[in-house]
């Protein structure tokens, strides 16, 4: 007997749903990126449950009682006007048109004053990525707005030494966040990176992060058993000139990743970049909880992706971010 598909909203509060949910992810994840390792259940839950100023909506598709597929709709407080969408289906459930009634569901589900929605996607390569974007995304209304290489750094073969920066500037090195003092100028930084790297047709604005909103997100990764390496370029005077951070996970098997890396514009030119970035690297090696370190560069962010070539960063995937503006009146 064919049971009739059927979309019902899931609430993050609920356990029960959130384990589900859980499974459809890691086995539509790993079906798509081979190698992939989750963030454990706790930890994953504990990212739509936690109070660091983003709403998620979650809708399930439904077999009966099992969950076969789920999309959800994310919006951030300081980003109003986006919503980010994800969509995932058990690889035993897809092209039926499962992933496509999610997303459309997704949509309908944001906030009135969201203005576009905004999905990236991971694949092992840039052809499987143009095939995604014309079979699932461009008919759905998205376009490409930019693209990113994933890349991977191998600690135990990695040969790492601190940079020498210019006289008047100090590198240190953080764990659990920076000290009290520089947080507000941290959030600033941290504000910018999306506006001043390349992200193609995004047009992503500052977005300064409060020291409120910072020690929310150190709580949240302690409370997943992840551990921040944040590393800072200090002038003589007391400004924050450059900034870095890695996030390092209880599981070595996982990569740590990195959240960002930014130089202020009046102090480009001196090597900075490529020293916090060291220290935050050599911090992780220190902190042996991790073996590799994994982050991504706009294709277009020529200085990035040179730094990191040089340190010996491999490619391992692609990822495309792609967007769609919301036609029509907003909902009353």
């Amino acid at each position: 007997m064919i049971v009739p598909l059927e979309l019902r909203a899931i609430s993050v509060d609920d356990p029960s749903a959130l384990r589900a949910v859980y499974r459809v992810e890691c086995a539509a994840t790993v079906h798509a990126r081979p190698g992939w390792v989750p963030l454990d259940e706790a930890a994953r839950a504990a990212v739509w449950q936690a109070d660091n100023g983003w709403s998620h909506q979650l809708v399930g598709a439904f077999e009966g009682d099992d969950l076969v597929g789920f999309a959800s709709s994310s919006t951030a407080d300081d980003t109003p006007d986006t919503a980010w969408v994800d969509v995932c289906v058990l690889p035993t459930h897809q092209r039926r048109g499962t992933g496509t009634r999610l997303a459309r569901a997704a949509e309908e589900a944001v906030p009135a004053r969201v203005e576009r929605y905004v999905a990236s996607a991971y694949l092992p390569t840039a052809t499987e990525i143009d095939a995604l974007v014309e079979r699932f995304a461009g008919p759905l209304g998205y376009a490409r707005a930019t693209t990113e290489t994933v890349v991977e750094l191998d600690l135990a073969t990695a040969e790492l030494a601190p940079v020498v920066v210019p006289a008047g500037t100090t590198v240190s090195t953080h764990l659990g966040g920076v000290p009290a003092h520089l947080r507000a100028q941290v959030g600033v930084i941290k504000g910018l990176v999306d506006a001043e790297a390349p992200h193609g047709e995004l047009g992503w604005e500052p977005t300064p992060v409060s020291v409120e909103d910072y020690e929310r997100e150190l709580a949240l990764w302690r409370a997943q058993g992840r551990t921040s390496v944040e590393s800072i370029a200090v002038t003589d005077d007391g400004v924050v000139a450059a900034w870095t951070c890695v996030v390092v996970g209880a599981d070595p098997a996982r990569p740590a990743h990195v959240e960002g890396t930014l130089v202020l514009t009046a102090h480009r030119g001196a090597g900075l970049g490529r020293a916090v970035k060291v220290a935050s690297l050599l911090a992780v090696q220190a902190h042996g909880e991790a073996v590799r370190v994994r982050t991504s560069s706009d294709d277009a962010n020529v200085w990035m992706r040179a730094i990191n070539d040089d340190l010996g960063f491999a490619p391992v995937e692609s990822e495309v971010l792609v967007q769609k503006v919301r036609r029509g009146p907003s909902r009353a």
